[in-house]
């Protein structure tokens, strides 16, 4: 099986449909618009109700409005919860496979030459695409796609040159000591994937912008009913409920927005490993 065909196992992971800025400016314009039409549709009502001549009731929606700030109170804490504990995975991931790289590139010295040179040079290939570059992140289902074919073509050249290198007379030992290493290179792959695909944190996060669309509207339209104006304090909450979300939606993103998962690990590896090969 060639490496393409491997990485379209992958192509059932889910990416975020939005890049961090067009979310942004998505939810900029959709709270207080929400907001607006609360208000619009409350004063509405409150000027049919005059004109049929009923009493105002000025608690109209209060119950309600508390409901949706406590579910959405419990949604952010939620979400909030999630993006942290996936971050922590990714950043224990990411450190995971820095370790298992350089300790396969040591123990490669064990090997006699030409093998060590060339299974050396084969973990650092495969080390240099693992790093995800600020300028390219995997932000998109396709460059996710792209980034593992890259990962899998150096990868795919690590078990043949072990095995080449392994093989008598080195001995069963040695050869166990340095194959117990490369498999462990290769395992780490899955452990960096796992948390690639995150449709729960989307799933969440759709449903926390649901609930501040209701609770905007319902506080819009309390206004309207009660015949205030909507003020700058309506608009406040809004700009406050964009920034929290935005920051949840900022962490769970590991190679895009403000807040990465620091790769420093793999990179410091990156530099022994080049300096290993003179």
């Amino acid at each position: 099986m060639d490496q393409a065909t491997v990485a379209t196992a992958y192509e059932h992971i889910t990416l975020p449909v939005l890049g961090i800025l067009p979310t942004a400016l998505v939810l900029l314009a959709l709270l207080p618009i929400f907001a607006i039409l609360g208000f619009l549709s409350g004063r509405a009502r409150r000027e049919r109700q005059i004109a049929d001549g009923k009493d105002i009731e000025q608690l109209i929606g209060d119950s309600s409005l508390g409901a949706i700030l406590a579910l959405l109170g419990l949604l952010l804490a939620f979400s909030f919860g999630n993006a942290l504990s996936l971050l922590e995975s990714r950043k224990a991931d990411i450190i995971a496979e820095a370790n298992a790289l350089g300790t396969a590139f040591l123990r490669a010295d064990y090997l006699p030459e030409p093998h060590r040179s060339e299974l050396k040079q084969a973990l650092y290939d495969y080390a240099t695409t693992r790093i995800v570059e600020p300028d390219a992140p995997l932000g998109t289902r396709d460059r996710a796609i792209a980034f593992i074919e890259r990962s899998l073509a150096a990868q795919a050249r690590l078990w043949p040159l072990t095995l080449e290198a392994t093989a008598d007379p080195v001995p069963p030992p040695v050869a166990t000591f340095v194959a117990s290493a490369i498999n462990d290179v290769i395992d780490a792959h899955q452990l960096r994937m796992r948390s690639v695909s995150v449709p729960i944190s989307e799933l969440s996060q759709f449903i926390v912008v649901l609930a501040a669309c209701a609770a905007l509207f319902l506080l819009g339209n309390g206004a309207g009913l009660a015949g205030r104006k909507l003020t700058w304090r309506t608009f406040l909450f809004s700009g406050l409920l964009l920034v929290v979300m935005m920051t949840v939606i900022d962490v769970q993103r590991a190679s895009e927005g403000l807040i990465r998962v620091d790769q420093s690990a793999l990179r410091a590896t990156l530099a022994d490993m080049q300096q290993g090969l003179g």
